[in-house]
């Protein structure tokens, strides 16, 4: 009996007996048959995918072995003719190479030739039964590598760089030249273990960093290290040098590779920029001494001029006035000093009370010599009229720190370009008491501490006021572990003598002596906010006493949605706006919030943080609510300050820091819903050809003329001093009008913020619908150096009109009732 299975005998049969069958098995596995006569050579049956595979039409082909043999490569035939001699003396000896073929388009086809000799009852070979298989793609890709893996190991080879590869176990798995250069010259073969002379230092004691610091350790653990700086030794013998050491994990690789690692050698450049850091606050000082000789030299030539004047002046008013103006100079000149000598505390600090715009108005001046020109450099004074009750000389000081701090990771970094010092009242800060003191970010002062606030809150239903100077930068920002250590004396992240670690640790000590708080907010990569809390005073010169808390704006049973990451703080205002009276669902990221309103939209208000986590954050979000309903109401939250209208992009919202007091929280509320709720009145403005007036205008005092004027003739009007105030306004309501100067000058410079930035973004960057409001430009600037062709240039960007100053009313007056009769006509 046959040990043949029965399926492979049927096959056999079928093959003979049904040429339909072979030619299935033909064309399906293979890429061409042969079957050759060894008894009359020149003879070779060539199947027609034989030929299909090097570009020739099988019906011209005669069935000749010399019609393949002049294709193939000599030197492959040669193989060829070897092992077909082999195999015929010897069956055991396969038939079986890898040969090319050069096809009629002149391209070469790789090629398996596999074949078996057909013999005789004598064993003498009389055919050659052979088989093509198609490799040609798999050579290309063979070869592809190859190159490849060649001109990355002359890359590695010649890059001045260290590039190592680690395996799980810590492991050297592979190395450039410039790799084992740095560690000592090795020779081992790959893989070997880190050389144990390797160690990394702590830059200010020189001993070995803790393994929770080690860069080895924490690439192995799956740390991905961008560029962080380390001092590397090879043994304690040699002088230790700096390495910048960037790593990346690898997934899956080959041979255990667990990442790569890249070591640049910086101790040039560290020196260098060590020794620019330590020059920095000398730099700082002589700025500060050139900004003061220069107010000096003003006042001295201002008091020398007034004087002479007086001298040679005929008249007794004159002479009055002249001497006045230098007394006034020399008044000023005191003042000055004084400032000098408490900034540098040479006299002692006392606590006083003082208006907190002639604070941030004296705190200018000290500042503006030391930022660089590329930067700018804004102040904001939400109030007209509240003090502050503390040691001003030291919060100039922290405010200075705070300040130098932005300047230096803006400069550090190379992000960012704008550093925002700010100052507003703030009513309560007690009710957040419990969240704040969970926060790492915020540190609180003993006077602050619960007991005392809710003691007198509750007995008298009272609480203390506060001013919050804020510093914000649009710089680099700080991670979660630098945050965190802010301000812990000595720690700085300046790896050299000069950052002394002291600065944020004495701002906290000022902090704590004004009885106040001091708040960290950062989002790394986009900037840090430092606030300080500090008690308001009055003008009697006293701290302020406790105020009546006034009660809360109520809801009444809306809708609202809070979009929060953070957990404890998404509870906290869970119930602080269900108190309120509203009916409140919450969620912990921008993705959840727009899946939940896509299914129900009957939510009246939103209010989002801006970073979260996801792809979704609050911008993002804000402008996909307003896409689906458009009447929805918004509301932004953030600790950190530097968001700017142009950042809200086309959904400009109200933007409250974090953590709110609950009376501002209410208030923000109740006025966004009552703002969702009403129609804008202009179209019965504008159906008397009255109009809405917006006026730009930098110079108080020919603002408020302009509005007067405007307000006379019985349109209305409302005046502001920058181009980002006033296009908020434009966002939120859209003006008939508008009127804008091009120049806006802060302390007699011309400041970015002016008309032309307000023209072009109302033309070319805001909604599409305000492209067609009326643009008035007004300038008296444009013949002064270097302003010649504002006023073309704003007829460029899209003004409908220009004037110069100086004009009379009834010009502008002309003009708006022509584009206000035009647009009711329209």
């Amino acid at each position: 009996m046959s040990d043949q299975h029965y399926l492979e005998s049927e096959l056999e049969s079928l093959i003979r007996t049904d040429p339909a069958i072979w030619r299935f098995i033909r064309e399906a596995s293979l890429d061409g048959v042969w079957y050759w006569d060894l008894n009359d050579p020149q003879n070779e049956y060539m199947s027609p995918e034989f030929w299909q595979l090097f570009g020739f039409d099988p019906k011209t082909k005669k069935h000749m072995a010399a019609e393949w043999q002049n294709l193939i490569y000599p030197e492959d035939l040669e193989l060829a003719k070897e092992n077909l001699g082999a195999h015929l003396a010897d069956p055991s000896h396969p038939y079986d190479q890898v040969v090319r073929y050069r096809c009629s388009d002149g391209k070469t086809a790789w090629v398996r030739c596999r074949g078996i000799a057909v013999r005789d009852e004598q064993g003498n070979p009389t055919r050659l039964l052979g088989a093509h298989n198609d490799i040609t793609a798999l050579k290309n890709e063979e070869q592809a590598a190859k190159s490849n893996s060649e001109f990355l190991s002359q890359i590695m080879d010649t890059a001045h760089s260290a590039i190592i590869g680690l395996d799980a176990d810590g492991q050297v798995s592979s190395i450039n030249s410039a790799g084992r250069h740095f560690l000592g010259g090795i020779s081992d073969a790959v893989p070997f273990a880190w050389p144990e002379e390797i160690a990394f230092l702590d830059s200010a004691s020189l001993k070995p960093l803790e393994s929770a610091q080690d860069p080895v350790l924490r690439i192995l653990s799956g740390v991905a290290l961008k560029g962080e700086v380390f001092l590397m030794t090879r043994n304690r013998s040699i002088d230790p040098r700096y390495v910048r050491i960037s790593s990346s994990p690898v997934e899956a690789g080959e041979k255990g590779l667990r990442s790569v690692v890249i070591l640049d050698d910086v101790s040039e450049q560290e020196k260098n920029r060590q020794q620019i850091e330590r020059t920095s606050r000398l730099d700082a000082l002589g700025q500060l001494t050139g900004g003061i000789a220069h107010d000096f030299n003003n006042l001295l030539a201002t008091v020398q001029y007034a004087l002479q004047l007086a001298q040679n002046t005929e008249t007794e008013e004159r002479r009055t006035r002249y001497l006045d103006t230098a007394l006034t100079s020399i008044s000023r000149g005191s003042d000055l000093t004084k400032r000098l000598l408490a900034f540098a505390k040479q006299q002692p600090g006392t606590e006083v009370s003082k208006a907190v715009a002639e604070v941030m108005s004296e705190f200018r001046r000290l500042a503006d010599p030391l930022i660089e020109t590329n930067l700018e450099l804004q102040f904001e004074v939400t109030e007209s009229d509240f003090w502050v009750y503390c040691d001003t000389a030291q919060l100039s000081n922290a405010l200075l720190n705070l300040l130098l701090n932005a300047r230096d990771a803006i400069l550090r970094s190379g992000q960012g370009n704008c550093i925002k010092i700010r100052a507003r009242g703030v009513d309560e800060i007690d009710t957040d008491m419990i969240l704040r003191r969970e926060h790492a970010d915020t540190y609180i002062a003993t006077g602050l501490q619960e007991d005392e606030i809710f003691a007198g809150e509750i007995a008298e239903n009272t609480a203390y006021r506060f001013v919050e100077f804020s510093v914000s930068d649009n710089g680099p920002g700080m991670t979660d572990e630098i945050r965190d250590r802010a301000i812990d004396p000595f720690f700085t992240t300046k790896d050299t003598n000069s950052g002394t670690g002291l600065g944020l640790s004495m701002v906290y000590g000022f902090v704590q002596q004004a009885n106040g708080e001091l708040r960290i907010y950062s989002e790394h990569g986009q900037g840090t906010t430092v606030r300080l809390l500090v008690p308001r005073g009055t003008r009697q010169g006293h701290r302020e006493q406790p105020v009546q808390v006034e009660p809360e704006a109520q809801g009444q049973g809306q809708r609202i949605l809070i979009v929060e990451d953070e957990v404890s703080l998404r509870t906290m205002m869970e119930d602080l706006i269900t108190d309120l009276g509203y009916a409140v669902q919450t969620v912990s990221s921008g993705n959840e919030a727009l899946a939940l309103i896509e299914k129900d939209a009957a939510f009246d208000l939103v209010i989002t943080d801006i970073v979260m986590p996801g792809d979704i954050g609050g911008f993002v979000l804000a402008k996909e609510i307003r896409r689906l309903f458009p009447d929805m109401a918004i509301i932004y939250m953030s600790g950190y300050t530097g968001y700017s209208v142009e950042d809200m992009n086309d959904v400009i919202a109200p933007l409250l820091q974090k953590p709110c007091p609950p009376e501002e929280l209410a208030q923000t509320i109740a006025t966004a819903l009552e703002t969702r709720g009403n129609k804008s009145p202009r179209l019965t403005r504008k159906a008397a050809c009255m109009a809405y007036v917006l006026i730009l205008e930098d110079d108080e005092t020919f603002g408020k003329l302009l509005q007067e004027s405007l307000e006379e003739a019985g349109h209305t009007a409302t005046t502001f001093a920058n181009a980002t105030t006033a296009y908020a306004s434009v966002c939120e309501q859209a003006p008939d009008v508008v009127v804008t100067d091009l120049i806006v000058l802060e302390q007699n410079k011309p400041v970015p913020d002016g008309g032309l930035s307000l023209i072009s973004r109302i033309r070319h960057r805001g909604n599409p619908a305000h492209s067609a409001i009326p643009i008035v430009a007004i300038s008296g600037a444009h013949r002064s150096k270097g302003l010649q062709n504002a006023l073309e240039t704003a007829e460029k960007l899209g003004a409908d009109f220009s004037l110069e100053k100086p004009f009379s009313p009834h010009d502008l007056l002309s003009i708006i009732d022509r584009l206000t009769a035009s647009r009711a006509q329209a």
